[in-house]
């Protein structure tokens, strides 16, 4: 016997293929980002650790000039005190970014995160508004998370702070 849970993920996974990705992105202004000029000291530490995120975008002239991923997990390498250029540590730690369209489906996108390229994409459409030459605008990110809420028919709660994390921030401040 099936019950609806299960009914649901069956749904998901026979349907997300075709699903495009402009269904389940986070719009670009509810995305947290850092401006390459940034200096990895205590304080945008501390916004990067409150935000939340283990992959950040960052910008360098707009916030359409995407330059590269920030993984949360490299910061272990870095001292707040020596304040470090975010385009500094993103030249040597920082991931490229994976593109894709607003129609693209999400089943192409699964192969491309399975492929290893990244678990984030951003997406970008193209806009021809006003008197300049058409440019890509990011528009959203999508992320690996959201292809498999979308086949699981259900969203993933946060983990709670654990609070370590906060102890090191801490004995840091000492």
């Amino acid at each position: 016997m099936i019950d609806d849970e299960e009914s649901w993920i069956m749904y998901g996974a026979l349907h997300y293929k075709s699903q495009q990705v402009a269904a389940v992105m986070t719009p670009i202004d509810r995305v947290f980002m850092l401006v390459s000029t940034a200096k990895l000291n205590a304080d945008t530490m501390s916004d990067i650790y409150h935000s939340g995120f283990s992959r950040i975008p960052v910008w360098r002239k707009t916030r359409n000039d995407i330059v590269g991923l920030l993984f949360t997990k490299d910061l272990v390498f870095i001292d707040p005190e020596d304040a470090i250029p975010v385009e500094e540590f993103i030249q040597i730690f920082g991931r490229g970014v994976h593109r894709v369209w607003p129609d693209a489906n999400l089943g192409d996108l699964l192969k491309a995160f399975k492929m290893g390229r990244s678990r984030l994409a951003l997406v970008q459409e193209v806009n021809n508004t006003g008197a300049g030459d058409p440019y890509l605008e990011a528009v959203g990110i999508v992320t690996l998370e959201d292809v498999v809420e979308e086949i699981l028919q259900d969203t993933f709660r946060n983990e709670p702070n654990v609070g370590t994390y906060s102890l090191f921030w801490k004995l840091y401040k000492v």
